[in-house]
C-alpha cells in the first residue's frame, strides 16, 4: 500500500515537473531576429560637395517613380525667369540596382533650402535627414550649402536662444504658438531690450524664420560683430487657420484676426514675460510676403506701437488699394505719427515686384518716405535672409 502511494506521488511529482518545464519553455521570450541589412542602414542624404552640387538619395526598392522637389536653383546668380521656367518643377531620380534612388542637384549657392521627395505621387520628407522646417500643413527637409557666413551658426560667436512659447490668444481663442529669440547674455543681465516682431509668409508658420530663415544665426553674427543692437525677436504664427489658398485668400491677407492677436495678445504677453523696453522707439515690425501685407496694415493702423517697419517682397494687391486709402492710410495720416525707418525690399524678378512698387508710391502720397532696395532674384528665402541681415542693423540706433 505504501509502495503504491509512493509511486503515485512520484508520478505526480514527475508530471508537475514536466508541466513546469513546459510552462517555462512556453514562457520563454521569442528569440530576437536581427533585421537583414539594407542599403538604407548607411545611406547618406543629402551629401553636399565642395563644388556646391548636392546628391540626394532615397532607399525605396518597391517604388515605381521618385522625384525631388527642392529649393535652391532660384538662388543662382544671374538666373532669369525664362531660365528658371526651363528647370522648374520636380526632378526625376534614378533607381539603382540596390533600390536606392539618386539625383545630383546644382551647383547651388551657399545657403539653406527646403526639399521633399515625391514617391509614386506622395510627398514625403527625407527619412535619412532629421533637419526639417514646418509649413502650415506640411513638413519639409532642409539642406545647407556652406559658405554664407552671415547666416551660418559659427563656433566663434556667442549664441542666443530660441524658445517655443505658447500663449493665450483673446482674438483667436485658445492657445497659440510663437518662437522667441533672446540675444546672448539675456539670461545673465537685468537690462531691458528692444523687440523686433518678425512675420513669416503665406503657407509657412512661426517655425519658418527660426529654421529656413536662420533668424537666430543672423542676429547672433550681427550682434557679435557689433553691427546690430542686441534685441529680442518675436516670430508669431501669422495664420489664424490651417485653411489657406492664394486663390481664395489673397485679398484677406492682413485683414483677419491676426492683426488683433498681435496687438492685443502677443505684444502684451511679450512685454509681461520678457524684459522689454515698452515704447514705440524700441519696437519694430517686419514681414515677408503675406507677413509684409500684415506689417503694412498693422504699422499704419497702429503707428503708436512701432517706430521701425520692414516690408520684404510685398505690397497691396490692386483691388485693395482704394480700400487701404480709406482705412489704414487714412488712420495713419490722422495719427500725426512719423516712422524713424520704413524699409522696403523686393527682388528684381519677385512676383511681388509690381505690388511693392505701387505700394511705395502710395505710401509717399501719405507722407511716408520709404527706404527702398531692389535686389536681384526671386520671391525666395535667400532674398529674405539678406533683407533681415540688412534691416536689423538699422534698428534702435
Amino acid at each position: 500500500m505504501m509502495r503504491t502511494v509512493f509511486t503515485r506521488v512520484a508520478m505526480l511529482g514527475m508530471a508537475a515537473g514536466a508541466w513546469c518545464a513546459g510552462q517555462q519553455q512556453r514562457q520563454q521570450p521569442p528569440a530576437f531576429a536581427m533585421p537583414k541589412p539594407t542599403p538604407n542602414d548607411t545611406l547618406r542624404s543629402p551629401e553636399v560637395g565642395a563644388d556646391g552640387r548636392v546628391t540626394f538619395r532615397l532607399y525605396a526598392p518597391d517604388a515605381r517613380e521618385v522625384k525631388l522637389n527642392a529649393e535652391g536653383r532660384e538662388a543662382t546668380p544671374g538666373m532669369t525667369p525664362e531660365e528658371l521656367r526651363k528647370i522648374a518643377g520636380p526632378v526625376a531620380m534614378t533607381r539603382g540596382a540596390n533600390g536606392v534612388w539618386t539625383v545630383d542637384f546644382g551647383p547651388i549657392q551657399p545657403g539653406v533650402y527646403r526639399y521633399t521627395f515625391v514617391v509614386d505621387g506622395v510627398q514625403t520628407t527625407d527619412p535619412r535627414n532629421p533637419v526639417s522646417s514646418e509649413s502650415l500643413n506640411s513638413v519639409r527637409s532642409m539642406y545647407e550649402v556652406p559658405g554664407a557666413a552671415f547666416e551660418e551658426y559659427r563656433a566663434d560667436v556667442p549664441h542666443g536662444a530660441i524658445a517655443t512659447v505658447w500663449y493665450q490668444s483673446a482674438a483667436v481663442g485658445g492657445l497659440r504658438r510663437m518662437h522667441v529669440y533672446t540675444p546672448p547674455g539675456y539670461e545673465r543681465d537685468g537690462r531691458s531690450y528692444p523687440v523686433l516682431y518678425l512675420l513669416h509668409g503665406g503657407g509657412d508658420t512661426d517655425d519658418s524664420w527660426p529654421t529656413v530663415g536662420r533668424a537666430g544665426a543672423i542676429l547672433d553674427n550681427l550682434i557679435a560683430a557689433k553691427q546690430a543692437v542686441p534685441m529680442i525677436v518675436v516670430m508669431p504664427a501669422g495664420h489664424v487657420s490651417r485653411e489657406f489658398s492664394l486663390r481664395t485668400g489673397m485679398n484677406t491677407m492682413g485683414h483677419d484676426q491676426f492683426n488683433e492677436d498681435l496687438t492685443g495678445s502677443v505684444i502684451p504677453f511679450v512685454d509681461h514675460t520678457y524684459r522689454t523696453a515698452e515704447d514705440r522707439e524700441h519696437r519694430a515690425i517686419a514681414g515677408l510676403s503675406m507677413g509684409g501685407v500684415q506689417t503694412l496694415n498693422i504699422s499704419l493702423s497702429h503707428p503708436e506701437l512701432f517706430d521701425y517697419v520692414g516690408v520684404f517682397s510685398s505690397g497691396w494687391f490692386p483691388n485693395v488699394r482704394e480700400q487701404e486709402k480709406k482705412t489704414d492710410l487714412a488712420q495713419y495720416k490722422a495719427s500725426g505719427q512719423e516712422f524713424r525707418l520704413y524699409w522696403v525690399g523686393v527682388g528684381k524678378y519677385d512676383i511681388a515686384n509690381a505690388n511693392s512698387g505701387a505700394t511705395v508710391e502710395l505710401l509717399k502720397k501719405y507722407g511716408i518716405e520709404p527706404v527702398t532696395q531692389e535686389s536681384g532674384g526671386f520671391h525666395a528665402w535667400n532674398n529674405w535672409r539678406d533683407y533681415l541681415h540688412e534691416f536689423a542693423p538699422q534698428l534702435f540706433r
